[in-house]
């Protein structure tokens, strides 16, 4: 086992969780505030009466719509491979991960198409505002120009992360993030090239992520690397990943669409509105990164602890992930909350802009410890291999909910801290649907573990 790689069979589970959740949480929040860098200098150098920053950001929840479906399917790569890495089963591994890299490119390439096809039709169904539909199109469409950089970083670095190495996909994107910086600089400051600068670069950054994850599988020497010769689409590994992905991604998806909804009602406020709301997703995304890390640690944990057949184990990697993720979301949520003003006024100096984003912010950071409680029992439950029931979840109580939310109750109150306040009662509806069947789950999986010990003897001894 590399140094990088964290063994989740044995050892300490804190120790193993943090080992990986950490990097993990830091890559992603390092993402997010390279995000919040580039709108900082887009709005420095903003020729567009300072709405660019809005611009990018009506693009921007039709974009994690778009890319989620493709990008979620990775956790289903991180599961598979996890699995069978705790079978210790090598064959199906090397099958596995080549099936995964080579689906991340042709899915890359249709999101390439929907993107540049589309662009200015999702973005009329969002009611973008007049004064920002241009330039949202047109970032819309760089943007998806990369997109097989985005799917092919994304996959690879699941199959790292399914081995236990989370601490290199977090050095790679994060020097892919220095990269991104440092041409927004060339292309936005010095060349003036504001929106199309900061899609070139975003792309830039993809690219030598993609690169140094690459080259680390191939350089691995270890299970996860890839084989050439099985770098195809085996039918048998692309339906197990599918069974975890496509539920997973359709979870992302519908997420991302519930955003939309709440988004284009936002939008029709005006642009102060929308700029407002765009920049406390930007500050939004970090804490959602904080929270949510330990169940993006603890589904690998999980799927390798239940291959392996210990299901104690993999029973208390969950206790101690949600202990994680109160710790750590409550923290930060509370400091971006206090701190929302400020936080604010780094991206706009217009007041009813940062009103407008503290309104969210406010709501959504102090709570979002809840959605990290609920990120977790879904993660185990696609660790256990059911990730219909995290989908359905969604479908009912962060997609669904929010439709009668908005176009029936928030008309009644059209304040918007009451429009917020969905997020966390759909979070919390949630996690009380899915804590019974992940503790049935559990009860199946421990007895069954059970049956297999007792019979294993008396096979062996006729």
């Amino acid at each position: 086992m590399r140094k990088t790689e964290v063994n989740m069979l044995s050892g300490s589970i804190m120790k193993g969780l943090v080992l990986i959740a950490i990097p993990i949480m830091v890559m992603n929040v390092f993402q997010s505030l390279f995000n919040i860098i580039d709108m900082t200098i887009l709005k420095v150098y903003d020729t567009a009466g300072g709405y660019s920053v809005g611009a990018v950001g009506a693009s921007s929840t039709l974009i994690s719509l778009m890319t989620g479906l493709v990008i979620g399917t990775s956790a289903g790569t991180n599961v598979v491979v996890a699995r069978y890495i705790g079978k210790n089963d090598k064959e199906n591994v090397s099958r596995t991960v080549g099936t995964s890299i080579v689906f991340a490119i042709i899915g890359g390439f249709f999101l390439t198409i929907i993107g540049l096809c589309f662009a200015d039709v999702f973005l009329t169904w969002m009611h973008c505002p007049a004064e920002l539909f241009g330039a949202a199109t047109l970032y819309f469409r760089l943007y998806f120009a990369g997109a097989p950089l985005l799917t092919l970083y994304s996959f690879m670095a699941a199959i790292l992360r399914a081995s236990g190495d989370s601490r290199r996909p977090m050095v790679y994107l994060t020097l892919g993030g220095v990269v991104k910086i440092a041409f927004s600089l060339l292309f936005v400051g010095l060349l003036g090239m504001t929106i199309v600068g900061v899609a070139l670069s975003t792309i830039i950054s993809w690219a030598v992520s993609a690169f140094l994850v690459g080259r680390a599988l191939i350089k691995s020497g270890g299970t996860v690397k890839p084989d050439l010769k099985k770098l195809r689409i085996y039918p048998r590994q692309l339906k197990e990943i599918l069974i975890i992905g496509i539920p997973t991604g359709l979870q992302q998806t519908l997420y991302s669409a519930a955003n939309v909804v709440i988004a284009a009602t936002v939008n029709t406020f005006g642009a102060d509105a929308t700029t407002g709301i765009s920049i406390a997703n930007q500050f939004d995304g970090v804490l959602y990164q904080v929270a949510t890390a330990p169940a993006l640690a603890v589904m690998p944990y999980v799927s390798q602890n239940v291959g392996a057949g210990n299901i104690k184990r993999a029973k208390a990697s969950i206790w101690k992930s949600v202990g994680l993720t109160v710790m750590l979301g409550a923290t930060f949520g509370a400091l971006s909350a206090i701190f929302s003003g400020q936080l604010s006024s780094i991206m706009s100096d217009n007041p009813a802009v940062i009103a407008y984003a503290r309104q969210k912010m406010i709501i959504i950071s102090s709570t979002y410890f809840i959605c990290g409680i609920n990120e977790i029992a879904g993660a185990a439950l696609k660790g256990f291999g059911r990730p219909m029931l995290p989908m359905i979840s969604s479908m009912l109580f962060t997609c669904g909910i929010r439709f009668p939310w908005v176009y029936l109750i928030f008309p009644l109150c059209p304040n918007f801290t009451f429009l917020y306040l969905i997020w966390p009662i759909g979070w919390s509806l949630s996690i009380l649907l899915l804590t019974p069947f992940l503790a049935a789950t559990i009860r199946a999986h421990t007895k069954a573990a059970q049956r297999a010990e007792q019979t294993e003897p008396a096979e062996q001894n006729p």
